[in-house]
């Protein structure tokens, strides 16, 4: 069955058959007075990503009933995680505390503490640092320079490649990043680094 752009951009997003996405959609536009105003079997690409900018909680209830269609409860769990903390919904946002997730000294960087949220949302392990021995490993945010304003750089965990589902593997962090509206660089830098951008800074190129 062909499905529209938009629900086949979502499918993509999430990683799961477009057929989950389409009946979620049918599903959600029952119930949830937004949805019921936009024709999603018919919406392109581009009507699909000035949604997500617009509203970004329908298309989260969406990929949650995909992803439950499918029959992956923990990602759907996952995704509705990643959303609250990405908007700020969470009911009890966690302390970043001093030498997780980033080195001591860019604990006090905005996009760096939002990125460790973020990813501590996905249940994705932070880096433990004294800022010169590494006490427990994981994953690490670094902010990026003064010519770079939004971006941050992320090292994934040592065992990501280990693990499956929606924020497994290297590329799980992409996932995760992208799902929560931030820009991502989908080649990795040459120290393994991945480049992610604030959604406020979306626009801005970075340096080839």
């Amino acid at each position: 069955m062909t499905h529209s752009p938009g629900v086949q951009l979502l499918a993509e997003q999430i990683g799961v058959d477009a057929e989950h996405v389409a009946h979620a959609f049918r599903l959600a536009s029952r119930t949830y007075a937004a949805i019921q105003t936009t024709r999603f079997t018919d919406m392109s690409a581009d009507q699909f990503r000035r949604l997500l900018g617009r509203d970004r909680h329908a298309v989260a209830i969406v990929a949650n009933l995909a992803m439950r269609h499918a029959n992956r409860i923990e990602d759907a769990q996952l995704l509705m995680s990643i959303y609250k903390a990405s908007s700020g919904t969470t009911p009890h946002r966690p302390v970043i505390r001093k030498g997780v997730g980033t080195l001591p000294d860019d604990r006090d960087h905005a996009y760096v503490r939002q990125a460790i949220h973020i990813l501590q949302a996905a249940d994705l392990p932070p880096i433990h640092t004294d800022g010169t021995h590494e006490l427990k490993p994981g994953f690490q945010v670094l902010p990026g320079c003064d010519d770079l304003p939004g971006w941050v750089f992320i090292a994934p965990d040592p065992d990501c490649e280990d693990r499956g589902g929606f924020a497994g593997g290297r590329l799980g962090y992409l996932a995760v990043m992208r799902w929560a509206g931030w820009g991502v660089i989908t080649e990795p830098l040459t120290d393994g680094l991945w480049a992610v951008c604030h959604p406020d800074y979306r626009n801005n190129p970075f340096p080839s």
